[in-house]
């Protein structure tokens, strides 16, 4: 009967269309939780006695980053593996397996009532999704052109990123309404389930690109040979590094220091995340056809600075959640622009039959999610700078971050 259920998928076109299915239902479910996993992780420590007493703990704020790290570095450890179990196993078997995982994890997340239970779960789902994007990758390299890279992979972003509109201000109505967290990580099941079948049906005979295991850091002779390699890995680092801060730290400033409400917050990332519907695809097509991703690189970094430098200084500022709303639409203008184009850089200057500098790419997140958050927990553990200055440093490092793909060498 499953054989029956199965369908290997008949061209790209289709590929393309039900990898757009499974990677929408997947970003939704991570939309739902990704801005209250911070919070969560704080309240879940709080309400636990034990965990309380260890010195550690006392100050969740600042332990929160340790959390985020140590996931990180788990999925180092993990991308290490990844070239091994996909040999044994290919990317069809592999994605099945962590896909049926993650779904078991959000019902641990949604059903924990100890912190023991919840922290664990919480680094197993970070490892998990990584490790998705990286397969979710695979796929989408082995049915791309370099021809229509740029269009293919901002179509592609801009179609997974509508799944990300809605589900955080659906978070923030339900915890502000229902009262809590773990009814978020239900819904998110409920959320990625049907892709599975999906899954199933349509990558079943999947035909697997070479996997080859891959040193921590890029090779001398992939540097030698094309030196726009690791400067474009430079780019997308400091990309997730935006990321990293925030994800952690913006909910955990907005909700308790500034006091909006998890619903409000909510409605603000809903706001700041259309830009990753409207500029991706339009800036896939500028990159292909005419201006070239560097020029865009630059722009976006300095957008994303902006935005972050004047966070603090806007603290006080009768701006209301619709102006606050605008400030971090900005900031996501600067970051849908440099995702799009990193992107679209690196799978232009890499062929579709090896899966190991996909792998360098895809670690550039986890690289960024240890070193963010354990930077961020020493200068505030240390009482160097205030939460709010963490958002001073990020714009600082932005600007900083524009050196790299002022070295690339354009396309166009």
């Amino acid at each position: 009967m499953l054989l029956r259920f199965k369908k290997p998928v008949a061209s790209a076109r289709e590929a393309f269309i039900v990898l757009s299915i499974i990677l929408f239902l997947f970003s939704a479910a991570i939309s739902l939780t990704v801005y209250i996993d911070s919070s969560y992780l704080k309240d879940a420590i709080l309400h636990t006695p034990s965990l309380l007493t260890i010195k550690l703990f006392k100050n969740p704020d600042d332990i929160i980053g340790v959390l985020y790290t140590l996931a990180s570095l788990v999925t180092l450890l993990a991308f290490t593996h990844a070239p091994n179990i996909l040999r044994k196993f290919g990317n069809y078997r592999f994605t099945l397996a962590l896909m049926s995982l993650n779904a078991a994890t959000l019902l641990g997340l949604g059903l924990g009532f100890s912190a023991w239970l919840i922290i664990p779960l919480f680094i197993f789902q970070a490892v998990i999704i990584s490790i998705l994007y990286f397969n979710f990758d695979i796929f989408l390299e082995r049915y791309s052109s370099d021809a229509k890279t740029g269009m293919i992979r901002g179509l592609f972003m801009t179609i997974t990123s509508i799944a990300w509109l809605v589900p955080p201000f659906i978070s923030g109505v339900i915890i502000d309404r229902f009262g809590g967290y773990p009814m978020v990580y239900l819904i998110a099941l409920f959320v990625i389930l049907p892709a599975l079948p999906l899954l199933v049906r349509h990558f079943s005979e999947f035909k697997d690109l070479e996997y080859d295991d891959a040193p921590f850091l890029v090779p001398k002779s992939v540097g030698g040979k094309n030196p726009n390699i690791p400067r474009i890995l430079w780019a997308s680092f400091f990309l997730q590094f935006f990321y990293a801060w925030m994800v952690i730290y913006a909910p955990l400033y907005f909700i308790e220091h500034l006091h909006i409400s998890h619903q409000n917050f909510g409605l603000m990332m809903t706001i700041a995340l259309f830009a990753f519907v409207i500029f991706p695809s339009p800036e896939g097509w500028l990159a292909d056809k005419y201006i070239g991703e560097k020029e865009l690189l630059v722009a976006g970094f300095i957008l994303m600075g902006l935005a972050s430098f004047l966070i603090p200084l806007l603290a006080f500022s009768p701006l209301g959640i619709l102006g606050w709303a605008i400030l971090l639409f900005l900031g996501r203008v600067g970051a849908s622009t440099v995702d799009t184009m990193t992107q679209t850089y690196f799978f232009k200057q890499i062929d579709g039959h090896s899966a190991s500098l996909v792998g360098y790419f895809n670690r550039s997140h986890a690289i960024a999610f240890v070193i963010a958050p354990l930077v961020a927990t020493v200068l505030l553990q240390t009482g160097l700078i205030e939460l709010s200055s963490l958002f001073t440093i990020l714009g600082i490092l932005m600007f900083f971050a524009i050196y790299f793909p002022l070295r690339l060498k354009d396309t166009k």
